[in-house]
């Protein structure tokens, strides 16, 4: 894969969540991106994954950035 082609699968995950933020956002019994990961955070099963998640995250986005 490209990429661009990264950058756009990436670019359409952002767009889906900012979007998924503001539909939630206009009806208050929705739970906000926020809620939702509070409450898997809560869940035993889904800590390890999240944990996981942010640290592959974070390695790929601040770990690999050229500072210049």
């Amino acid at each position: 894969m490209t990429r661009g082609g990264t950058l756009l699968g990436y670019g359409i995950i952002v767009l889906a969540a900012v979007a998924y933020e503001c539909w939630t956002r206009r009806r208050p019994h929705r739970a906000t991106l926020g809620r939702l990961l509070a409450a898997l955070a809560t869940w035993p099963p889904t800590r390890w994954p999240l944990l996981a998640a942010w640290l592959w995250l974070g390695w790929h986005v601040f770990a690999r950035v050229r500072w210049r």
